[in-house]
């Protein structure tokens, strides 16, 4: 049995249309789906949703920030910490009119950047750094 928000959701759309009262519902429902089932106030709300006439079950999209901020014209714009390794959040985003949330997530999750001694660093070696760093310590392994 489908236990997903938005089944559930279509099955109170449907006993509500059939005129089924909201605490019958929620007892329906919990014979049915037993913990996966939807809180009796969200069954309560999603009644009253259908009653004032909304007719989709999906979610509506909250007010907020848009996700579309995180495209590659700003990932390629936050490169600046490329040509300032000491430049910081606030003024990337000052430089390109977003918020400071956004560019530290650009930086840390998309460019895989951390801050260490006031400067950006990549968090992961490349190949030639790791070959170079094993090349060193196996000369001082053979010095020892």
């Amino acid at each position: 049995m489908d236990s997903s928000r938005s089944a559930q959701r279509a099955i109170i759309q449907f006993l509500r249309a059939e005129g089924e009262h909201a605490s019958q519902i929620y007892r329906r429902m919990k014979e049915v789906y037993g913990e996966q089932c939807l809180a009796r106030c969200t069954i309560f709300r999603w009644c009253q949703r259908y009653e004032a006439g909304r007719i989709n079950i999906k979610d509506l999209p909250c007010p907020g920030q848009v996700h579309a901020v995180i495209n590659s014209a700003t990932i390629s714009g936050v490169w600046l910490i490329r040509q300032n390794r000491r430049i910081n959040t606030s003024e990337i985003a000052v430089e390109l009119s977003i918020s400071k949330g956004i560019v530290h997530h650009i930086i840390h999750k998309n460019l895989g950047y951390g801050k260490v001694c006031a400067q950006w660093v990549p968090k992961h070696l490349s190949e030639n750094q790791k070959t170079a760093r094993m090349g060193v310590c196996l000369t001082q392994q053979f010095l020892h």
